[in-house]
């Protein structure tokens, strides 16, 4: 843009100069239009007020005149052609003047402005280099981190993908042993119970136990339920697992509408089965546990429960009446928790209680404290008059040489040899006593 823009600046400056060039030359020979024009004009005026005055004579000399006027006129018009000719050469000269000029300006012009033009682009485009360098750079170092970020995940989705196929086969050989066995299918709903109890807090032999042997008085039997749960006051929950596996997979693998009803009989007849052999075992009655009037009957599958109760309602009224209380993961857990909440109260009143059992043998031993101030405070006074006795002794006296004190420092006075003296303070409650007779040592005289 801007080199279009320099060239239209040269052009308009050539013109320019060109068209002085032109003019300058033009008005040497040229003659203005006007001027001829009144020129015809006066010679018209002229012709017209001659032919009113002049006589024959005069108008034959007037036709001789216009021969030669004609012949002026001939002469001009022959100028006028020359004129014509000499301003088409001059025309035609200047304009290959002023091309030549506009060339050489152009020339000039476009050398100035390449070197203009490259030295500003190259303010312009030298930072853009190297931001553009430096942008290549990030985008390689960013392309570099992404093929092995894609590396990577492609690695993890293709261990992901393995691992998903290595499950899909573990879960079909999980379906095919389970249909298959039925001790596996009690197997893995207890482990299925057992994993809901760990996952709700509960610990193995403190808050539950799994699968200990109890007997059975009325019918002479030993008895081992799948879990039992350890309520407040020794009170148990007793919890039996339960899978209906077969005939609920089958009814749901088939297509065939009379096959589903079929097995949707199985499945019923899987549930009620369950219930009526549970019931028939009366874990109530089990010596050394004290459980509520029910058994809990938990089944891992939810919707097999489902299945079965929405095709026969009277699946819980049946279980109910022979003391069975039918539970899922999700009613499993609700229980789990209205448990907990139960030991919590029961944990807040054994606190309460330890904590008025604590004020009580506080309070206790508040008293005794208190009775043996006293009896300090007895002996302490006790032993104040015994000192104040003893003290009383040592100032007995109606003179200073007949107390304890001053007998010793009359000794003191005798010169005996000593490395300390009385306290001031004893020998100040002295000085309020008399003072025997000095007594003269005659030997020392």
């Amino acid at each position: 843009m801007e080199t279009i823009l320099f060239l239209v600046t040269g052009l308009v400056i050539g013109s320019v100069v060109g068209y002085i060039v032109f003019k300058l030359l033009l008005q040497k020979n040229y003659v203005p239009k006007t001027e001829t024009d009144e020129l015809w004009e006066l010679i018209t005026q002229l012709k017209v007020e001659n032919a009113s005055t002049i006589s024959k004579e005069e108008l034959a000399q007037h036709y001789i005149s216009k021969e030669l006027a004609t012949q002026k006129e001939d002469h001009l018009e022959e100028k006028l052609t020359t004129f014509k000719t000499e301003l088409e050469v001059l025309h035609t000269l200047s304009k290959e003047q002023f091309k030549n000029l506009a060339t050489d300006i152009m020339k000039e012009k476009k050398e100035e402005f390449v070197l203009e033009n490259k030295r500003e682009l190259s303010f312009v485009i030298d930072p853009f280099k190297n931001d553009l360098k430096e942008f290549k750079e990030k985008v390689e170092a960013t392309r570099k981190e992404d093929i092995q970020d894609i590396t990577s995940l492609k690695k993890e989705l293709e261990f992901l993908q393995k691992l998903n196929t290595q499950l899909s086969e573990d879960a079909k050989g999980l379906t095919s042993a389970l249909r298959s066995d039925v001790k596996m299918q009690g197997n893995w709903g207890e482990d299925r119970l057992n994993m809901i109890l760990e996952a709700e807090g509960l610990q193995k032999y403190i808050d539950y136990t799994r699968e200990e042997m109890y007997r059975d008085n009325e019918m002479e039997l030993n008895r081992k339920p799948d879990f039992i749960l350890h309520l407040p006051n020794n009170k148990h929950l007793i919890i039996d697992s339960k899978v209906s596996l077969t005939a609920y997979v089958n009814y749901f693998n088939t297509s065939d509408p009379e096959e589903k009803k079929e097995y949707l009989k199985l499945h019923m007849r899987s549930v009620n089965d369950h219930i009526e052999k549970l019931a028939d075992k009366n874990y109530q009655s089990l010596a050394g546990l004290s459980t509520p009037d029910f058994v809990f009957l938990f089944m891992p599958i939810e919707p097999a429960l489902t299945l079965a109760m929405n095709h026969g309602p009277d699946i819980i009224t049946n279980a109910l009446k022979r003391k069975i209380v039918l539970i899922t993961p999700t009613t499993l857990i609700a229980t789990l928790k209205v448990i907990r909440i139960i030991w919590q109260k029961e944990n807040q009143v054994k606190n309460v209680e330890l904590i008025f059992k604590q004020c009580g043998q506080l309070y206790d031993k508040f008293v005794g404290f208190a009775e043996d101030m006293i009896k300090i405070r007895s002996k302490l006074k006790e032993s104040s008059d015994t000192f104040e006795d003893a003290m009383g002794k040592l100032k007995e006296g109606r003179k200073r040489g007949d107390t304890i004190i001053g007998r010793l420092e009359n000794i003191k006075n005798l010169e005996a040899t000593t490395n300390k003296t009385i306290p001031i303070a004893l020998l100040t409650e002295m000085e309020l006593l008399e003072e025997e007779p000095e007594t003269t040592n005659h030997y020392a005289e």
